[in-house]
């Protein structure tokens, strides 16, 4: 085997359904589009996403030496089981943090590397890291960036979480991936705030995922979260690409019990239950009160007295 293929292969073995490489190339695209999305304000409280924007698109600021790319993709879908009248909780937030499961794999892929080529070095990025996940994606050729803005495979769909290694050695780039939604407008037609205001383009302070996870206020109309607790997956549930997702296989990403949960148990959840309960998950890593705040809002929504 070549050593491309070694490490693809590797990368597999680790439980990554996807992966691919390419170059660092600063994208100067990339960053005008993250500049003019900044500027019109659609990344709302999330200060993070305003600082050191050259950083997210110029990988040579990340990383000096960076010569490749090694972009992976890990499948954490589960039957959404979406009904209107229920609460609801997105997907990826029914398991343990992703972050700690992709960085672990990748930094056995990173060690593995370094045994095949000692002068090897590396650097991971996963999710809060200042790096554009989705551009190194789309490179790589793991998939296409829909109209949903996110990554969507067509053979997994788009329940994808994302990571990249990246190296100071040449490796040979895998082809980019072409758009494939045509002329499919499924997930603005569904979004129900209008955040996607047009094609590719996420107004985040319109979405119902940022009003209930990283707004730290609720929405002055409280009737546009509707019946979600944490979370929004709609733009997802509603793609065609999605319609023949397989069920992840990684124990971290299995969603216990939250299934079970009707709103009635919700409501009379108590702080040492909610721990019990979600301790170890996302939904446990934002805490008590917000899930409560937002809990009693759905309710409302709901009509339940």
């Amino acid at each position: 085997m070549e050593f491309k293929e070694l490490i693809l292969s590797k990368a597999h073995q680790l439980g990554f359904d996807l992966a691919g490489i390419c170059c660092p190339e600063y994208s100067p695209t990339d960053h005008s589009k993250l500049l003019n999305w900044l500027e019109a304000g659609y990344q709302g409280e999330m200060a993070f996403m305003e600082r050191n924007p050259r950083l997210r698109s110029d990988l040579r600021l990340f990383m000096e030496n960076v010569q490749s790319v090694i972009s992976v993709g890990i499948n954490y879908f589960k039957e959404p089981d979406y009904q209107k009248d229920k609460p609801y909780v997105s997907i990826y937030a029914r398991g343990k943090p992703y972050q700690d499961v992709v960085k672990n794999k990748l930094q056995e892929l990173l060690d593995y590397i370094k045994r095949l080529t000692p002068e090897a070095e590396g650097k991971i990025a996963v999710d809060t890291s200042p790096t554009l996940d989705k551009l190194w994606a789309e490179k790589a050729g793991l998939g296409w960036r829909g109209k949903n803005t996110l990554v969507i495979n067509k053979k997994i769909g788009s329940f994808i979480f994302l990571g990249e290694l990246f190296l100071n050695i040449k490796i040979e780039p895998d082809v980019a991936e072409s758009d494939h939604c045509a002329d499919c407008r499924k997930c603005l037609d569904i979004c129900p705030t209008g955040a996607l205001e047009e094609p590719h383009l996420l107004n985040s302070t319109k979405c119902i995922s940022y009003m209930t996870i990283e707004a730290n206020n609720p929405p002055a109309d409280q009737k546009l979260i509707d019946n979600h607790i944490f979370g929004c997956d709609l733009c997802q549930i509603i793609c065609p690409y999605n319609k023949n997702a397989s069920t992840t296989t990684i124990p971290e990403f299995q969603p216990g019990d939250i299934y079970s949960m009707e709103i009635d148990k919700w409501i009379n959840l108590t702080e040492n239950d909610f721990q019990s309960r979600y301790m170890g998950t996302i939904l446990g890593k934002y805490g008590f009160s917000r899930c409560t705040n937002n809990v009693k809002m759905a309710m409302n929504n709901l009509a339940i007295d």
